[in-house]
């Protein structure tokens, strides 16, 4: 007859084991701040000698009534912004990825507070100093205003996650959008719906930022045309020069714009009158365009709430200091057929989510640099 499976041990099992209650132990297993370091190792150094491993399904219907319920306060965040005031840039199509991300941190039980690199005074020095002094461990990098950007903190006391990819050095954990994948898609929808002659429009500055991943896939999808129909991107600074030379040399019968940057705008800002007509215009972040592109919805609040879960699950796992192993968790945005409607749908979540978390309150450096090591 063969012999019994050994007792499955439990957290209750573990608490006697190692002296503590089962509520420290609950903690210690999740990694939760609450407890310090020297226990969380303690109880689970004891729960692997028992063999402890916890139930997915149990774990999951816990997560699910921790969210669903009113979370109590766990740790306060931060997200790094390279500009002097929140004002600069909360109109920015970007400033979704902090929306996204308060919202989301809200759920788990946590707050993230602003903090601006570009204030008056403020240094990465500084900076590091005031974060260590308010208790902050976990730090989400907004996208740089330069490119080939470095950024110098105290990383030892830091978990990061880095947006996008204007951030050069130190390599970190990033969110970020597929802009490869997207580019590709929006192409093989225009060649689909009958376009011979695609142009790209791009910001030059963005299109660095990015890797080069839009110009990437461009050149690859042009590779495979006859040359009659290859068109040479019309790259600069800020997507603006040579709008009008370019488009009437080339005559594309549709434009994509890259970057901070809209054809059907630029053209008509430049020239005073209306952008030509039969293009069909596109743009690969349909938030700087208009009722005149159709475009990508770069779901910019998705990938704030995914750099958030992945902040919080390493702050959860006592991780700190430089990745070895830096990973990148990039989400394709979708197409955008009706502008009107989507314009009227993100204003609406983006009202429901600044009511949410409210206005970020302003911080005093000056009050905790006294405290800082």
């Amino acid at each position: 007859m063969p012999s019994p499976l050994p007792k499955r041990p439990t957290q209750r099992l573990i608490a006697r084991e190692a002296g503590l209650s089962i509520g420290t132990v609950s903690m210690a297993l999740r990694s939760d701040p609450r407890i310090t370091a020297e226990v969380r190792r303690h109880v689970q150094e004891v729960a692997s000698r028992m063999g402890y491993h916890p139930d997915p399904k149990l774990s999951s219907l816990m997560q699910h009534l921790r969210v669903a319920g009113n979370v109590e306060y766990r740790e306060t965040l931060a997200y790094i912004s390279t500009y002097a005031s929140y004002d600069q840039w909360n109109w920015a199509s970007h400033h979704d990825y902090y929306l996204g991300a308060a919202e989301r941190a809200l759920d788990l039980g946590y707050h993230i507070d602003i903090f601006h690199l570009g204030e008056p005074g403020m240094t990465t020095e500084r900076m590091s100093r005031l974060l260590v002094a308010r208790g902050i461990r976990g730090l989400l990098l907004g996208g740089s205003i330069r490119t080939g950007a470095t950024l110098d903190m105290h990383w030892r006391h830091f978990v990061a996650i880095a947006f996008d990819y204007s951030l050069v050095s130190p390599n970190v954990h990033r969110a970020t959008s597929n802009y490869y994948l997207e580019m590709a898609s929006v192409l093989r929808r225009l060649e689909a719906e009958g376009c011979r002659r695609i142009g790209l429009n791009a910001n030059s500055s963005d299109d660095i930022k990015v890797l080069g991943l839009w110009h990437a896939a461009y050149l690859l999808y042009q590779e495979q045309l006859p040359c009659a129909r290859r068109i040479p991107i019309n790259s600069s600074p800020d997507g603006k020069g040579s709008l009008v030379a370019w488009a009437g040399r080339h005559r594309p019968d549709a434009i994509i714009s890259a970057g901070c940057c809209d054809f059907p705008r630029d053209y008509a800002a430049a020239t005073g009158g209306e952008a030509p007509a039969g293009i069909r215009y596109v743009n690969m972040n349909i938030a700087y365009a208009d009722q005149r592109s159709r475009g990508v919805d770069k779901l910019s609040h998705k990938v704030g709430r995914l750099a958030c879960e992945h902040l919080v699950a390493r702050l959860q796992r006592n991780e700190s200091g430089l990745p070895t192993d830096p990973e990148i968790s990039a989400i394709e945005g979708t197409w955008v057929e009706d502008f009107g409607a989507w314009k009227a749908g993100h204003e609406t979540w983006r009202k429901a989510a600044l009511h949410k978390v409210a206005r970020p309150a302003a911080y005093r450096p000056a009050e905790h640099e006294d405290k800082a090591t």
